[in-house]
């Protein structure tokens, strides 16, 4: 993090306009304009599902009916479709409005605001705990969370050890020799406390280990929330922090609550007190025996496969301890479940698929399409209809944040398989607080008090088509990546745990399941990862299709992977057997991971490579030299050095060939639907062919609602071709029917021909909201940023400024397009009177239609960020940063 905030003035828009002639033209010349024709029957219907979400932070739960009503309409007016309920500390002057978490009046605060969501037809969720991690008065020190603690003791044969504990007995107490086997001595601790033991002949060394609560607390809790942290390994733990809200559900109206939600796992602690029982029933052997091992973190064999089978064990009991029970917790309260799986010290691919509503999140400017998959692929392997991410956390500089940023980052979410968006985040502010109102310190500020909250409902709208389809129909993917979590847990030896963050991603990126996930991605090949878990739960169809809860796949693949489970690889031997086909990278894996019974399930997987090799086939394509495969039973196995050795190369979509393009395919019950971004810095104009299964192809500009049929031909291998044109930031959804529809217009193409006029002349500029005041309308003939314009009261505004100019137009055509050049940061287009739209990113164009050859009235209506305006409060020492924990880095 940078320490400071530098905030210098800002452009607001460009130094020239110019207008560009169009014509309509052919297919294959064109320039997608905006199709007018909004069609019922083509954009679902708007549901509270479909709109963004915002995270809504209480601070110090201050709040009161009448403001949480004005702002709940706000939020609903701007677009927004529910809110999630998160209370936090609170703001300096205010503790006389504070209220205390779960006390009766909190509780009645949030029963008006399930009641006015309802009315405005909104919803809300809640996290199960205040600030963040799950914990609280209800939780005792001893359920708390808790590290392993270990003391060595030195002892020479004949010696006597004498040890007392006076307090909670050690969880066992071991002695190692360099020969023979340990000797147990927890049981002879008498009654007193007291062990005496005198030492055989050698050198031993006695490890003494017993659990100590960790000190972790509630993080950044509102008033009434603070309190130990639960212990995320142990569901004892779990239940006393869970057991507040069987009160706070009892009395709230039925339905209420949406959905709870547990943030990124960010508690502390490595041990619980099952860990030496639930290890010896799952990894086959007794921990107490491999002390060293463990504690001393050596880089020998044995002390990698121990602390693999240590770290694989804390993630089964945070699934099977925590998340699992939670979810089942909110499912008796007829809720559902929404869970960041990342950050944890488990597989992700299951703590995600364990929720309702799996969610990932993107946290500034590091944005990693690969790592929001993790959240996607759990829920469509899984079939959850919805996965979501906290979006706009520290997206950019405070109060720099804009639209564009905001819409760059959720166009790649959606790509990623992310359809349920949300804000990161709003924080509540009564009409009392002077601007810039009160705030949190890592969100983008997505509140009515930040300048470009009046554009916002223009991305907000885009938002709800985009997912309007995205939450329709099925993942429509192709290739299933197998994730070998096993050999992840061989790095870092220098932690117990290792937590794999959305943030610091070496645990992925830097393994050979990375390189693979960004090969199948940037190559085309609909890709999601797949579990151990998972794996065994897979089907194999009449057709050799692998049947998964979510959908059916073509294939599996499995990478360079230093080990696999014996019963992974039984089961992908299985399910080749059964018909499915599974591709093997490079090599077959050669080990298994963990200590126990090793040489017998090292043997029994070189069983299973000699049985496979020994079905190799004779022959092969010629385009696939490279390749070996093997028949198993009705499917086949390949070992080849990737997919695109293979005839499976069919299924490679050719759409990222083009730099910068990216996109998420789905199947609808009459169709494909295909949402294609174009993340580049260049106009994208040729014709795409597409998996679409029909030549009747309907083109969907979420942006503006209008809707058209495309132009198609027949394509190669069966494929469409559909003619795109994409300018550097924009999105189309491209859906295929069965039928045209009869009510449908065409989309309209068109062809620049080439006369670029400049848009000159004298400009009124006024100003129409904003502050800290409206500065004076002028005239100017130079567009330049409006602090370069005049008086201090420009040099401070952050708000909306209209540049107003009339033109005259002398050219027969009616139609062009308006290049705004550089804006910052957003604008509306008006033209003659008439409404043309929002324009919130680059390359900032829009097409004029229906332009007059004397006197047109344009108006551009520029809003800004906030910045120059914060800017001001610094420099006249206003204290806006009046909030108890953290403020601002």
């Amino acid at each position: 993090m940078r320490k400071g905030v530098r905030i210098t003035a800002r452009r607001m828009i460009a130094v020239m306009l110019t207008l560009t002639v169009l014509t309509m033209a052919n297919s294959s010349e064109a320039q997608a304009r905006q199709a007018t024709v909004k069609s019922s029957s083509i954009w679902p219907a708007v549901t509270r599902t479909a709109r963004p979400w915002t995270r809504w932070w209480w601070l110090g739960s201050a709040v009161n009916k009448p403001d949480l009503t004005r702002l709940l309409k706000a939020y609903w007016a701007a677009g927004l479709g529910g809110v999630e309920v998160t209370s936090i500390y609170g703001v300096k002057g205010q503790e006389v409005n504070e209220l205390s978490y779960l006390s009766p009046s909190w509780v009645e605060m949030l029963k008006h605001t399930c009641l006015e969501a309802q009315r405005l037809d909104m919803g809300v969720d809640l996290p199960p705990g205040s600030g963040w991690r799950i914990g609280g008065a209800t939780v005792p020190a001893e359920l708390a969370s808790a590290n392993l603690v270990s003391e060595t003791y030195t002892v020479h044969g004949g010696e006597s050890l004498r040890l007392a504990f006076a307090t909670a007995l050690p969880q066992a107490v071991v002695a190692y020799s360099i020969t023979g086997k340990p000797v147990h001595l927890t049981g002879k601790i008498d009654a007193a406390g007291s062990l005496h033991w005198q030492a055989p002949t050698g050198v031993w060394t006695v490890y003494v280990v017993s659990q100590k609560f960790s000190g972790s607390k509630v993080k950044r809790p509102g008033p009434g929330g603070g309190g130990n942290s639960i212990n995320p390994f142990s569901q004892r733990s779990l239940e006393a922090g869970l057991k507040p809200f069987d009160y706070l559900f009892a009395h709230l109206p039925a339905g209420a609550i949406r959905a709870q939600f547990h943030d990124s796992y960010e508690y502390e602690g490595n041990w619980t007190e099952e860990v030496f029982r639930e290890f010896l029933v799952r990894c086959g052997y007794d921990l107490r025996d491999h002390l060293p091992a463990l504690i001393d973190k050596g880089e020998s064999e044995e002390s990698r496969r121990v602390r693999n089978d240590y770290r694989h064990l804390l993630g089964e009991l945070f699934l099977e301890r925590m998340v699992l029970p939670w979810t089942e917790q909110a499912h008796r309260h007829g809720q559902l479940a929404r869970n960041q799986g990342h950050g944890s010290p488990g597989n992700l691919l299951d703590l995600y698929a364990a929720a309702d509503i799996p969610e990932t999140e993107v946290f500034g400017a590091d944005r990693a399409p690969l790592m929001a998959m993790f959240a996607s692929s759990a829920a469509h392997i899984m079939g959850c209809n919805l996965v979501s991410s906290e979006t706009g956390t520290w997206l950019a500089e405070h109060f720099t944040e804009t639209l564009a940023e905001l819409k760059a980052e959720i166009d790649m979410l959606f790509c990623s398989g992310i359809n349920h968006i949300f804000y990161h985040g709003t924080a509540y502010s009564p009409a009392s607080a002077a601007w810039p109102g009160w705030l949190f310190y890592a969100s983008t500020e997505m509140n009515p008090n930040n300048p470009i909250w009046r554009d916002a409902p223009a991305l907000n709208a885009y938002i709800t088509r985009c997912q309007s389809l995205l939450q329709a129909g099925k993942p429509d993917n192709d290739v299933l990546l197998y994730w070998p979590e096993r050999d992840v847990w061989d790095g870092d030896a220098t932690h117990l745990l290792r937590q794999l963050t959305v943030h610091k991603r070496a645990w992925f990126e830097k393994e050979p399941f990375g390189e693979s996930a960004k090969f199948l991605v940037e190559n085309g090949y609909r890709t999601d990862f797949i579990s151990d878990r998972q794996i065994a739960k897979a089907k194999v169809d009449g057709k050799g299709g692998i049947e998964m809860p979510g959908g059916t796949y073509r294939v599996i693949v499995v990478p360079p992977c230093r080990t696999i489970p014996l019963e992974t690889m039984q089961r992908l031997v299985d399910l080749a057997h059964a018909g499915a086909t599974v591709l093997f990278e490079k090599e077959f894996p050669n080990d298994v991971p963990g200590l126990g019974d090793l040489e017998g399930r090292r043997a029994k997987l070189n069983n299973l490579v000699a049985l496979m090799r020994e079905n190799r086939l004779s022959y092969h394509n010629f385009s696939d030299a490279n390749a070996e495969y093997y028949q198993m039973g009705r499917g086949k196995i390949v070992r080849a050095p990737n997919i695109a050795s293979t005839r499976m190369r069919n299924l490679r979509e050719t759409l990222t060939e083009i730099h910068g393009l990216a996109f998420q395919r789905r199947r609808e019950a009459n169709g494909i639907c295909y949402f294609i971004s174009n993340a580049g810095l260049e106009l994208i104009s040729e014709w795409m062919p597409l998996f679409l299964g029909s030549a009747n192809a309907q083109m969907l500009d979420p942006m503006t609602g209008g809707a058209g049929t495309a132009a198609t031909r027949p394509g190669n291998l069966g494929r469409t071709e559909v003619f795109i044109e994409l300018l550097p930031g924009q999105c189309l959804f491209i859906k295929s029917r069965a039928e045209k529809p009869a009510t449908s217009a065409t989309w309209k193409y068109w062809r620049s021909i080439g006369e670029r006029h400049d848009v000159k002349g004298e400009w009124n500029l006024d100003f129409l909201a904003g502050g800290p005041e409206l500065p004076l309308p002028l005239k100017t003939s130079l567009l330049l940023s409006w602090t370069q314009l005049g008086s201090a009261e420009m040099q401070r505004f952050a708000g909306t400024g209209r540049y107003t100019l009339r033109f005259d137009w002398p050219h027969a055509t009616k139609s062009a397009r308006l290049d705004l050049g550089k804006v910052c940061q957003s604008a509306r287009v008006r033209l003659n009177g008439k409404e043309l739209g929002a324009l919130l990113s680059s390359p900032f164009q829009i097409v004029l239609d229906g332009l007059k050859r004397k006197d047109n009235l344009l108006e551009i209506e520029v809003t800004s960020v906030a910045a120059n305006r914060i800017r001001d409060l610094d420099r006249r020492g206003v204290d806006w940063k009046i909030f108890k924990d953290i403020n601002f880095v």
